[in-house]
């Protein structure tokens, strides 16, 4: 099971069945954007756009922003190219990243007003910080983008056929927790904000050790089911996943 952005707060939707939108969509289509400009949107985009509830008309706009984004290179200078957009487009992007608020071009960084211009699912975390912005929006990706293709295959195998409250969460939220720190001498607890120079993510790294971070994960759960730290069921449900992934991993 792959953990997709969707929004700033972390929440995870799942993909409802396909609808009126899949059909309408499935197929390549020209757009109003110019006659040779034909974009087809992925299933992964349609299941998404489905569970938000994107109409077909708001579906078929976007398609046409996205083709006009292909066109006049607007990957380049993507600001540039969304604040040349009508207010009913940008509403659109709005509704079509499942976004709270409107968008406000000035206000959102390169990445994020990249990610507005590709199809759901598809968004890219380009500075490597372990989340994903889409508009104002930080999301995260799990597996992370640049993790080895071995290791996404390995948690795709692992977790297959699990629902998200069901997999152990230590790896998937590595990067929030990472930027929460407790100061036993004062007893509080600050936390890192995204952007801040001292924001760490510890999926940066291409040299990251994926089986070494399952392994010390493994010792953690031992520990903890040792000293009473959590209940046997927990330790036996995390115990069992991490164990098979370990084995995907090889």
């Amino acid at each position: 099971m792959n953990i997709s952005p969707f929004s700033s707060s972390y929440a995870v939707k799942t993909a409802a069945s396909d609808g009126n939108l899949h059909s309408a969509a499935t197929s390549a289509i020209k757009t109003s954007a110019g006659p040779n400009a034909v974009v087809t949107l992925s299933s992964k985009a349609l299941e998404l756009m489905q569970v938000r509830q994107v109409s077909d008309e708001a579906a078929q706009q976007f398609k046409d922003i996205l083709a006009k984004a292909n066109t006049s290179n607007a990957q380049a200078a993507p600001k540039a190219f969304l604040n040349g957009l009508s207010p009913t487009e940008m509403e659109t992007l709005r509704q079509v990243h499942s976004l709270g608020d409107s968008i406000n071009v000035s206000s959102i960084s390169n990445e994020g007003a990249t990610n507005l211009l590709v199809q759901p699912g598809s968004e890219q975390d380009l500075d490597n910080n372990g989340l994903t912005s889409v508009g104002a929006a930080n999301g995260f990706t799990f597996p992370p983008r640049n993790a080895p293709e071995s290791f996404k295959a390995a948690w795709a195998s692992a977790s297959e056929g699990m629902s998200f409250k069901d997999i152990p969460t230590h790896m998937i939220f590595a990067v929030g927790l990472a930027n929460i720190h407790y100061d036993p001498s004062t007893g509080k607890t600050t936390t890192v904000e995204p952007g801040d120079p001292n924001w760490r993510n510890p999926y940066a790294d291409p040299g990251y050790d994926y089986k070494g971070a399952v392994s010390s994960i493994m010792s953690s759960l031992e520990y903890q089911h040792t000293h009473n730290m959590m209940s046997h069921e927990k330790y036996r449900n995390d115990m069992n996943f991490y164990t098979r992934l370990s084995k995907r991993m090889g």
